[in-house]
């Protein structure tokens, strides 16, 4: 006869633990295994052999839609410009966060918690709606069309996630190791560099995640202030989406943004903590 649950039995916990766990892997392999999957297989379609209903996987593959992406589109100039923008966006946002970030996570400022909804706005209202609101102020500025528009706009987009998660990082280091090291005679350069920096390190890092992919994504910004000047992978992406739906052809820029953020993800997925990425989205 099987024995019993009891409440704290060692083994029904473990067997709990394992259930959850392969719960959480199958659903994540569902929701994401099978888009990721869905998008190789359509960016492969043979075009001589056309994938319907109701063939569950294409009859012929090829890399026809490979080819014509970027034989016939500007992909290779987007692909330079979008991996310009980006690291270029990350430096910006953690100079201009990195102060405000310290005195919210660190100081008794009077509103903290207005001051970090606040922050939150450029995140929460439609990305549309603060794209034409932004290129009235930078057409008057002369920054509409230009490259360092476009850096400063996506500049303010991504910098609501750095500051909440270098907010998150400051206020997580214990006040104890600031005061040792105080007392061992470390001034305040010292402190900084020494201390701060790296304990604030893997904040950085997910912010950075959070900042680059942001940028990377953007579509409704890029599009209002800088097409036609300027396309990136988002704004070829939209291209062919619609009511003419090119699904082969979009499967393959899909591809071509998704899979190094994936790539980059994995590589830096040991810095990242749940602290981190719950308070870039606002769940502090």
């Amino acid at each position: 006869m099987a024995e019993r649950w009891r409440p704290g039995a060692p083994w029904s916990l473990r067997g709990v633990y394992r259930l959850l766990i392969g719960f959480f892997v199958v659903v994540q392999l569902v929701w994401l295994g099978a888009p990721l999957l869905m998008a190789v297989l359509w960016s492969l379609v043979n075009p001589d052999y056309p994938w319907t209903y109701p063939q569950v996987f294409p009859r012929r593959l090829s890399v026809h839609f490979w080819q014509d992406v970027f034989a016939h589109t500007g992909i290779v100039r987007a692909i330079v410009t979008s991996y310009t923008i980006a690291p270029l966006v990350v430096v910006l946002s953690i100079v201009l966060a990195l102060p405000t970030s310290y005195v919210l996570g660190r100081r008794p400022v009077p509103g903290k918690r207005l001051i970090m909804t606040l922050v939150l706005l450029p995140i929460i209202a439609p990305g549309i709606v603060v794209a034409l609101f932004l290129s009235r102020v930078f057409a008057a500025f002369g920054l509409a069309q230009t490259f360092p528009g476009l850096v400063l706009g996506h500049t303010l987009l991504g910098l609501p996630y750095m500051v909440r998660v270098l907010t998150t990082g400051f206020s997580a280091i214990s006040q104890d190791i600031i005061d040792a090291a105080e007392n061992l005679g470390a001034g305040a350069w010292a402190r900084i560099v020494d201390v701060f920096i790296p304990l604030i390190g893997p904040a950085i890092v997910a912010g950075t995640i959070f900042v680059f992919t942001t940028s990377l994504e953007e579509f409704n910004l890029t599009f209002v202030i800088g097409t036609p000047t300027f396309q990136t992978i988002p704004t070829i992406l939209y291209s062919f989406l619609g009511y003419n739906f090119a699904r082969a052809n979009a499967s393959v820029i899909s591809l071509v943004l998704m899979v190094p953020n994936i790539l980059i993800l994995l590589a830096v997925e040991r810095f990242i903590k749940s602290d981190y990425l719950s308070s870039a989205l606002g769940k502090m």
